[in-house]
């Protein structure tokens, strides 16, 4: 078996001699990274009211309408936008199939699976502006002007809690001679999809988790081959990067009433409940992954020569090594050179290569 390491990327290898495609499975180690930010802003609707009650809290807030007037606690017309910013370099897992044939000068990338965070959630800031209609309080007396925005100071954190990226369909790649002997160039656009869950948790509230996606997007990955001695090949590749912006339906949701204290002009504030409806999800992703991976070169029992051709030579070489007992043709591995193991190896000649 040869042996292989990828490296700055992802790396691939090969025996210097084999010139025929080969496929590798490739399994992340822990030298790989992706940088990921993600700023997601829920747009919200809904009402605040005071928190006045008039057993449990007799002495609370009442909200009413306009400048002046009024009676009772009102609720009133309200918008808030949440911004839930996440982002940092993160360690992931996960792996992907090449197949490089340098003498056709071409591949292939398949199954490119990575999971970005790799179990370790994203801590991501939560703030919020809001902007509600004119009213005025009583408890304390207060006017707050109609179409301002005012910040809000939840006080909570969100979380990043998923992000998957899956490879769509089988990437083309393109091979050619680099000016340095033994070094290749590879490069390939990527079909992926990726896939993120948001988690807010508000003041009072459980956690509300927003699954994001399939955000489908193409990424480049661009690279080299390397030909080191009869050991091994290393393809050097980065992958990304990605900027993209989406809006995305998610509601209607109704996000848990959140208790909040506005300034006033003296020391008190006043106690309002917010509830908010969100119907829309706003996302803007940035991201580049950095792989290093361990591979492993699927095997071909028929290709009894490793020229990557199935032809009558192999059928001969097995021929001649059952005839001189060798142990890579007992097929069945039974430590008996019989017919069975003859039976076995044109059945895999039949069933060809992967």
């Amino acid at each position: 078996m040869n042996a292989i390491r990828m490296t700055a990327g992802f790396l691939v290898m090969a025996c210097v001699g084999v010139a025929q495609a080969q496929t590798i499975d490739f399994t992340l180690n822990a030298a790989s990274s992706a940088t990921i930010q993600t700023d997601a802003v829920l747009d919200t609707t809904g009402t605040l009211i005071g928190d006045y009650d008039a057993k449990s809290n007799p002495e609370g807030t009442l909200t009413q309408p306009g400048f002046f007037g009024g009676s009772g606690n009102n609720a009133i017309g309200a918008s808030a936008d949440l911004l839930i910013n996440a982002g940092d370099t993160t360690q992931p897992a996960g792996g992907l199939q090449v197949t490089l044939s340098v003498d056709s000068m071409s591949g292939s990338i398949a199954g490119l699976t990575l999971d970005l965070l790799n179990g370790s959630p994203l801590s991501a800031d939560l703030t919020a502006s809001l902007v509600y209609d004119t009213f005025h309080t009583v408890a304390p007396a207060m006017i707050y002007p109609g179409g301002i925005e005012l910040p809000i100071p939840l006080g909570q954190l969100g979380t990043l809690r998923t992000a998957m990226m899956s490879q769509a369909d089988t990437a083309i790649a393109v091979v050619s001679a680099h000016e340095i002997p033994g070094v290749f160039d590879v490069s390939a656009l990527v079909p992926i999809e990726l896939y993120l869950e948001v988690e807010v948790t508000l003041m009072g509230g459980e956690p509300t988790v927003t699954p994001i996606g399939p955000i489908p997007a193409v990424l480049p990955f661009d690279g080299q081959v390397f030909f080191i001695g009869e050991e091994s090949i290393e393809l050097s590749v980065s992958l990304g990067p990605l900027e993209d912006s989406q809006e995305i339906p998610i509601g209607p949701i109704e996000l848990p009433a959140v208790p909040l204290e506005l300034p006033t002009l003296g020391s008190e504030t006043a106690g309002v409940l917010l509830t908010m409806t969100a119907d829309s999800l706003f996302i803007d992703t940035i991201l580049d992954v950095s792989i290093h991976a361990d591979g492993v070169e699927q095997d071909c029992e028929a290709d009894r020569n490793g020229d990557g051709i199935l032809d009558f030579f192999d059928v001969s070489d097995f021929l001649n090594d059952f005839s001189a007992l060798d142990p890579t043709a007992d097929m069945n591995s039974d430590t008996q050179f019989d017919f069975f193991d003859v039976l076995l190896y044109l059945a895999s000649f039949s069933a060809g290569c992967p």
